[in-house]
Order: C-alpha cells, then sequence, then structure tokens
C-alpha cells in the first residue's frame, strides 16, 4: 500500500516529481493574467505615449515614474500630442531559469508595448533573438544622445531569401548611466538601451528618452540622499 502520510519526505518526493508540471501551471497563469490585464486595462492610445521598460533581475521604477510627469510636461510644452510617459518593471533573468520572464516579454512585444528598454545582458539577448529591435544607425548618426558617451552595441540579421548576413546598430551601452544605480532603479552597467519594433511614435520617443536621460544627468532627484 503506497505511504500517503503527509510528511516532509513525502513532500519533498512529490515535487521532486511534479516541479516542472507546477512550473508550467504558473506560468501560464501569469501568461493569462498578464493578457487579460494588457486587454481590459484602461488605456492612453499607444501613439500618444512613450512606455519605457526596465527589463533585468533586480529593479524598481519608482523613482524613474517620480521624474516622468516632467518629462510629459516639456513634451506637452513643446507641442507634441503626448499624454503619458511611464516606466514599467519586467523582472527577466536567465531564460533558461525565468520561463515567465520570457513569456511576459514576448507578450509584450507581440502586443506592442514598450517603446524603449533599458535592458539587462540576458533581456538584451532575448530581444535581439526575437529580431524584434529597431535598427538605430540612422538615428545615432543624426547625434542621438551623443553627448552621453554611450557605446554601440552590434548584432547581425541574416536576409532569409538572400542568406546575406548584415550588421546593424541594435542598442546603446547604459555604462555611463550610472544615475540609474545611483537611484537603486537598474543596474546600468552592462546593460543596453533599445528600441523595439514598430516604433509607431518614434519621432516622441526619441524625443521622450532625451529628456529622461537630461533628468538623470541634472542635480540629485528630490528622496535621493548624499551628494554627488
Amino acid at each position: 500500500m503506497p505511504d500517503i502520510q503527509l510528511n516532509a519526505a513525502n513532500l519533498k518526493e512529490h515535487l521532486r516529481k511534479y516541479f516542472v508540471i507546477y512550473a508550467v501551471v504558473i506560468a501560464l497563469c501569469a501568461l493569462l493574467t498578464n493578457l487579460l490585464w494588457l486587454t481590459t486595462r484602461p488605456r492612453v492610445p499607444s501613439d500618444k505615449a512613450v512606455l519605457f521598460y526596465l527589463a533585468d533581475s533586480a529593479l524598481d521604477v519608482t523613482p524613474l515614474n517620480e521624474l516622468a510627469p516632467d518629462v510629459l510636461s516639456q513634451l506637452q510644452a513643446e507641442g507634441r500630442d503626448v499624454r503619458d510617459v511611464s516606466f514599467e518593471g519586467l523582472l527577466f533573468a536567465d531564460p533558461e531559469t525565468d520561463y515567465t520572464g520570457s513569456m511576459l516579454l514576448m507578450t509584450r512585444l507581440a502586443t506592442g508595448e514598450g517603446d524603449v528598454f533599458f535592458a539587462g545582458q540576458d533581456a538584451m539577448d532575448a530581444l535581439l533573438r526575437a529580431g524584434a529591435l529597431l535598427p538605430l544607425d540612422d538615428i545615432v548618426a543624426g547625434g542621438w544622445l551623443a553627448e552621453y558617451g554611450l557605446e554601440p552595441c552590434y548584432a547581425e540579421t541574416t536576409d532569409e531569401e538572400t542568406g546575406e548576413t548584415t550588421s546593424f546598430l541594435a542598442g546603446l551601452r547604459l555604462d555611463p548611466m550610472d544615475r540609474l544605480i545611483e537611484l537603486n532603479a537598474f543596474q546600468n552597467r552592462g546593460a543596453y538601451l533599445a528600441l523595439p519594433y514598430p516604433g509607431e511614435n518614434l519621432e516622441d520617443t526619441l524625443r521622450a528618452t532625451e529628456i529622461v536621460f537630461e533628468k538623470l544627468t541634472e542635480a540629485p532627484h528630490a528622496g535621493t540622499d548624499g551628494a554627488e
């Protein structure tokens, strides 16, 4: 007769046998909840909003969302029809162990969520594998964010019809932007700035990013301690 007593040994054995099933069920529940939230929440039209995603294993969007109203006000003062600027977090670690983060990232991309990514290495690799990033060659060549000394990150893409491989500017390294970690918002060292497709409000997105960088390099934001 099988041992059905509830004890530590039986519980450990049960989890060993069924861990993968539990993990898949939890990931699917998170994905379905996320889809429901995305399709039912009140929202500003995507071409009237600029949404920044922080994607890494540790982050806090609160300090950056404190900057968002000032960024929005400046955009509107410049005559741009932008109604919302916000920062959202997407916890993302090694996709081989963090199935939920990978699913959520793919869901965001599939629904066109997000105009700018501050991406840790794992998230950047996932964005590149998905072929989701807008080439920045012409944008950066025009002087975008040139004053911050952000090193370029190049990647390769292969044409499915011709098999020809070309290089493109996929992102900018955020290493110089130490203000992000000083605010306890995001680990900038080893992270990247990238723009996903489709970029339907690209001009407003580029300008909003410039203003965010300006705010980050100004005097310490209210609520932080210590001097620069």
